[in-house]
């Protein structure tokens, strides 16, 4: 899998690690921080894959295996989110919105 979506394996695992509490105290802050850190060709990609993810109408329990098994993904999104499907929605949302403030670190 990591091959197949090789923007999200680098996205996850450098901004959803272990600690990235500490880096912001919520998940769409850290959505932000790779937004200002990341090229716009990066993002562009990022929402290709994710989109081809979402595509693919996986089911739930297999999204989360994928997420948190598969991408080194260490966010539990369950935990705010009906689903990973609405949360990969949401990612996309930010990810394509033109109004956002990147000085929120």
């Amino acid at each position: 899998m990591r091959n197949k979506y090789p923007k999200l394996f680098q996205f996850f695992g450098c901004y959803f690690h272990q600690d990235w509490m500490c880096d912001s105290s919520d998940p769409d802050g850290i959505i932000r921080i790779y937004m200002a850190d990341a090229a716009p060709q990066n993002i562009k990609i990022i929402k290709e894959e994710i989109s081809t993810l979402l595509a693919m109408n996986l089911d739930e329990e297999t999204l989360r295996e994928f997420i948190m098994d598969k991408m080194p993904c260490n966010y539990c999104y369950w935990l705010d989110w009906e689903s990973a499907e609405a949360w990969l929605n949401h990612i996309l949302e930010i990810l394509s919105s033109d109004n956002v403030d990147f000085d929120e670190r």
